[in-house]
């Protein structure tokens, strides 16, 4: 006798709806873990910065009140920040308007 297999089992031999919340889960650890990393590596690049005198982080477009606002906890992504006050200067500089 031929091995019965229901029609809606995955390829794994596993129900869809189990397959589906492996992917869930996965999908969500991954996420997880990309913040995780994201965090550690802000913590890491905002350390470096606050080691930087004035006029090395006047060379790459911040100041030390840009560090520090950047270090404060719920202000989203750090490197953001210091991406746009950089490249807000920047336009300043050369009278490129803010509203694009």
């Amino acid at each position: 006798m031929e091995h019965c297999r229901p029609e809606t089992a995955g390829a794994e031999g596993r129900p869809p709806w189990i397959a589906r919340t492996l992917r869930v889960v996965a999908a969500a650890a991954a996420e997880v873990g990309a913040g995780l990393s994201r965090a550690a590596m802000d913590r890491r690049v905002l350390h470096r910065l606050s080691m930087l005198s004035e006029r090395e982080l006047k060379d790459i477009g911040l100041t030390p009140q840009d560090v520090a606002d950047a270090a404060v906890r719920g202000t989203g992504d750090a490197a953001d920040l210091l991406i746009d006050r950089r490249d807000a200067r920047r336009r300043a500089r050369v009278g490129v308007p803010l509203s694009w």
